[in-house]
C-alpha cells in the first residue's frame, strides 16, 4: 500500500512538470508580437565550419527578450524550431555544408519561427565568406641556396575583413580549403625545402604558390631568388669496423667439478679509411644575379658519386671532410663457471647395546584391619576389627638392556674451483681519413679560402673488458663439512683504446676552366 502510495505521488508530480513546461510555452507564445534573427558578423561562415545565431522576440507587453547565448540572453532554443538549406543546426550553432566549394556567390537559408507559430517566421540567406587576399610569409630566418628549409605562415584575409593565420600546411583545414604549388621547394614535415641540386633550378629563381578553393581568383606567390650565401658541406666518411663478439662463459662444474674457463672476447675490426675526394673549382660572373659566383664539382673517387655547388664567395663557404671510420670494439671476455659443490660426506650407522633402569608394576598382597558392626545377642550393635587381604600395584626399579643406532657422517668433500675468466679483446685501429685533392682555375684561386678541407682519421675503438673469474664450489656437508672451492682468476682488464686513424694529405693544384655559363635567352 504504502508503494502504490510513492508511485503516484511521483507521476502526478511528473504531470505537474510537463503541464508547467506547457503552460509557460503557451503564454511565451500568446504574448509574442515579432522576432528578429540576429547574426555577429565579427564571424566566418565558410564549409565544414560552425558559426552563432541569436533571437530577438518582441511581446506585446513590450519586453525584449533573447536567446541564450546573446548578452542577457535567457531564452531556450528548446521554443523554436529551426530550418536550414546548406548545413545543420543546433542549439543557437549553424555548421555549414563542408562540400560548398567555392564560397564566393552562395548562401545558406535560415528559417526560425517560435513553435506553434510559423506565421512569425523569419527567413535570412546568409552569404558565405571567401578570402580576397592572401599572404604567404617565412616566420624563420633561412639562407637563400639548395638544401635550405624555412617555416612559413599563411595569413588569408576574408570578405568580411576578418583575417586567420595559418601555421600548418599538413592538416586537413588548408588541404580542404587551399592548393599549393611550387617549383624548385618541396614540403617536408611541415617545413619548406629548397630543391638540393642547383642544375634543377631555372634562373637561381625558386617559388611557393597558395589558391583558395572558397576564391580561386585570390592566390598569391612568393619567389625567393637564391643568392648562394651559404655555408654548404660535403662530409664523407669510412665505415666503421664490426665490433668484436663477446666470448662466452664457462660452464658451472657438477658435484665438485671444477668451473671451466671462460672464453676470450673477439678483436674488433679496424675502421674503413675515408675516401679520397677530388674538388674542381672555378669561377664566372652570373649576369642573372649580376655577380661572381664558384662552380664547384666533387667526387667521391671510391664510389664515383657527383656533387654540385654554386657558392657566392661573398659570405658562402664549402666544408669538404674525409673521415675515417672508427675502429670496433673488442668483445668482452667471458666469466669463467662456477665450481660444482662439493660431494656430501658419507652416511653409516652403528647399533650399541645400552643398560637403563625403568620402573614397572608389579602385584602384592597386603594385610589390612578395617571397622565393622555387629548387633549382639541382647540386640545392641557394637563395633569389632577385622584383618582383610588386599591386592595392590607397586613400582620397582628394575634394569633393563636395549640397542641404540648410531648416525655417522665422514667429511664433506671440497668444492670444485672456479674456471678462469677470458681475455677481452683488442680494439681495431680507426680508418686513415682520405685524401682531398683541390683544384682551382687561375681565376678562382682568390677565393681558394671559401673551400675548407678536413681530413681526419676515425677514432680508435676501446678494449674489451676481461671476464670475472668464476666462485669456488661450497664444500658438500659432512662432519666436518667440506672446505669452499678456490676462486678462479679474474682476466686482466685492458684499458684504453686502440690507435685513432692518421689523417689524410691535402694536395692543390690547379685546372683548365671547365665551367661556361650561357645565360637564358630572354623570350
Amino acid at each position: 500500500m504504502k508503494q502504490f502510495y510513492y508511485i503516484t505521488l511521483l507521476i502526478i508530480f511528473q504531470l505537474l512538470i510537463v503541464n508547467t513546461d506547457a503552460a509557460k510555452a503557451g503564454i511565451f507564445i500568446r504574448k509574442l508580437d515579432s522576432i528578429k534573427l540576429v547574426i555577429d558578423k565579427n564571424q566566418l561562415v565558410l564549409p565544414g565550419e560552425s558559426f552563432e545565431i541569436g533571437v530577438v522576440s518582441y511581446h506585446k507587453n513590450g519586453k525584449v527578450k533573447k536567446t541564450i547565448g546573446m548578452n542577457s540572453g535567457s531564452v531556450l532554443w528548446w521554443r523554436y524550431q529551426a530550418e536550414i538549406v546548406g548545413g545543420t543546426f543546433t542549439r543557437g550553432k549553424i555548421t555549414v555544408n563542408s562540400k560548398l566549394y567555392p564560397t564566393k556567390g552562395k548562401y545558406i537559408s535560415v528559417k526560425i519561427w517560435p513553435r506553434k507559430q510559423e506565421n512569425l517566421a523569419q527567413t535570412i540567406l546568409i552569404p558565405l565568406n571567401y578570402e580576397t587576399q592572401l599572404s604567404f610569409s617565412p616566420t624563420s630566418r633561412f639562407d637563400k641556396a639548395p638544401g635550405c628549409y624555412f617555416k612559413a605562415e599563411l595569413t588569408a584575409t576574408f570578405n568580411n575583413g576578418i583575417s586567420r593565420k595559418i601555421k600548418n600546411f599538413r592538416n586537413s583545414y588548408f588541404s580542404d580549403n587551399y592548393r599549393i604549388s611550387s617549383q624548385g621547394i618541396s614540403l617536408n614535415k611541415n617545413s619548406f625545402v629548397i630543391e638540393n641540386d642547383f642544375r634543377n633550378i631555372t634562373d637561381h629563381q625558386v617559388n611557393v604558390s597558395v589558391q583558395s578553393k572558397n576564391n580561386p581568383l585570390v592566390f598569391t606567390n612568393f619567389p625567393i631568388q637564391l643568392d648562394y650565401r651559404h655555408l654548404y658541406n660535403l662530409e664523407l666518411w669510412g665505415q666503421s669496423g664490426r665490433s668484436g663478439f663477446n666470448g662466452m662463459d664457462g660452464k658451472d662444474g657438477f658435484f665438485g667439478e671444477n668451473g671451466s674457463y671462460g672464453y676470450p672476447g673477439g678483436d674488433g675490426e679496424p675502421g674503413y679509411n675515408g675516401p679520397d675526394i677530388g674538388v674542381w673549382t672555378d669561377l664566372y660572373f652570373d649576369s642573372t644575379l649580376n655577380c661572381q659566383l664558384l662552380y664547384v664539382y666533387a667526387e667521391n673517387f671510391e664510389t664515383g658519386e657527383e656533387y654540385y655547388y654554386l657558392i657566392n664567395p661573398d659570405g658562402g663557404k664549402l666544408k669538404v671532410s674525409s673521415e675515417g671510420g672508427s675502429g670496433g670494439s673488442g668483445g668482452d671476455g667471458g666469466d669463467g663457471g662456477d665450481g660444482g659443490r662439493g660431494r656430501d660426506g658419507e652416511i653409516w650407522y652403528e647399533e650399541v647395546t645400552k643398560t637403563r633402569i625403568v620402573k614397572k608394576p608389579f602385584t602384592t598382597t597386603v594385610s589390612k584391619k578395617v571397622k565393622k558392626r555387629r548387633t549382639t545377642g541382647t540386640g545392641e550393635e557394637e563395633e569389632y576389627e577385622e584383618t582383610v587381604q588386599e591386592t595392590v600395584i607397586v613400582y620397582r626399579d628394575v634394569e633393563e638392556t636395549y640397542t641404540e643406532t648410531i648416525t655417522h657422517q665422514n667429511p664433506g668433500y671440497r668444492g670444485g674451483r672456479g674456471g678462469d675468466a677470458g681475455p677481452g679483446g683488442i680494439g681495431g685501429n680507426g680508418g686513415w681519413g682520405g685524401n682531398i685533392f683541390l683544384y682551382f682555375t687561375n681565376d678562382a684561386k682568390l677565393f681558394s679560402g671559401c673551400i675548407m678541407p678536413r681530413s681526419l682519421g676515425g677514432n680508435g675503438g676501446s678494449h674489451g673488458y676481461g671476464g670475472n673469474g668464476g666462485n669456488g664450489g661450497m664444500g658438500g656437508n659432512g662432519s666436518p663439512n667440506g672446505p669452499k672451492g678456490s676462486c678462479g682468476y679474474d682476466a686482466p682488464r685492458m684499458l684504453g683504446w686502440a690507435e685513432d686513424g692518421a689523417k689524410g694529405e691535402i694536395i692543390i693544384g690547379t685546372t683548365e676552366e671547365f665551367f661556361f655559363y650561357e645565360p637564358v635567352a630572354i623570350k
